[in-house]
């Protein structure tokens, strides 16, 4: 947690006062955002290749919401540019935030404990 209290992108102090200060139950739920970015992220990505703007919406939509809850910046504001251009059916602009995605995603995953990233580095090899 050392790592995440640190990030510049992440409002810990917010984040904990959330979840009562506990740190193992914070831990738990950054693991179900990254099991959740896992799955929602080639789902965005074949959306996107489609120019299905549901989806890109749908998925924004809820990447924004998981996001903002750990206060995680950066991908919140991301995932919200996401969702608009589903709603604007601007897929420019989808393209344009899901390359973002993944960079602030990267700075997320950064500061996760290295048995985590390697997870993450085996689940999504086309991330790097």
């Amino acid at each position: 947690m050392d790592n995440l209290r640190n990030s510049g992108s992440i409002d810990m102090d917010s984040v904990l006062e959330r979840v009562g200060g506990d740190e193992s139950f914070l831990r738990e739920l950054f693991d179900i955002y990254v099991e959740d970015f896992i799955e929602k992220y080639p789902q965005l990505e074949q959306a996107i290749s489609k120019g299905d703007f549901n989806n890109i919406k749908e998925i924004g939509h809820s990447l924004k919401g998981s996001s903002g809850n750990l206060s995680l910046t950066g991908l919140h504001e991301t995932a919200y540019g996401i969702e608009l251009s589903g709603k604007e059916n601007d897929i420019e602009q989808a393209k344009l935030y899901f390359i973002r995605l993944k960079e602030e995603f990267k700075k997320f995953k950064d500061f996760l404990p290295p048995e985590k990233r390697q997870n993450i580095e085996l689940k999504m090899p086309n991330m790097e």
